[in-house]
């Protein structure tokens, strides 16, 4: 993997969530990249992670650029195989891997809100809509006349 590709790759997960980045990486994103390519096993866990992003940071920073990212990736090589020379196995690993992995949260069913026929109450006849095509005046308000149970004036009433 060139030097152009890794990048490219660095680009894309800076700019994931966040379009207009130009080229920052924060810990959050250095460890999306870690997890979408792989790299994240039971050697390598979130602790780890999070420990050499501040190590290779600058101190004060919060984010780092591409030439301490590419501090990075013999570290990780490290961390991963027990030795930095395996580098080039780490990089087939983000060239295989590299690219930014988009995943919402799936809603499970749930019975009481897609089967309608389970509905209770106001809902299971149509929803709280009784008055909704009734225009409200000042003179409708005030008026001090009979009401049916529901509170409606049945001079008013438009659904008789």
């Amino acid at each position: 993997m060139s030097s152009s590709d890794l990048k490219q790759v660095f680009m894309q997960f800076c700019k994931f969530g966040d379009p207009s980045n130009k080229g920052t990486m924060t810990g959050a994103k250095f460890f999306k990249f870690t997890k979408d390519c792989k790299i994240v096993d039971s050697k390598v866990t979130r602790t780890s992670i999070d420990l050499l992003f501040s190590k290779i940071k600058a101190k004060g920073a919060r984010t780092i650029a591409f030439s301490e990212f590419k501090k990075a990736i013999p570290a990780l090589a490290k961390m991963k195989y027990g030795s930095d020379e395996e580098t080039p196995k780490l990089m087939a690993l983000i060239t295989a891997n590299g690219s930014a992995k988009s995943s919402g949260t799936k809603a499970k069913k749930n019975k009481f809100h897609d089967d309608k026929s389970l509905y209770t109450g106001v809902y299971a006849r149509g929803g709280p809509d009784a008055m909704a095509n009734q225009k409200i005046t000042l003179s409708k308000m005030m008026d001090r006349s009979g009401a049916n149970v529901r509170g409606v004036n049945d001079k008013y009433d438009h659904n008789k």
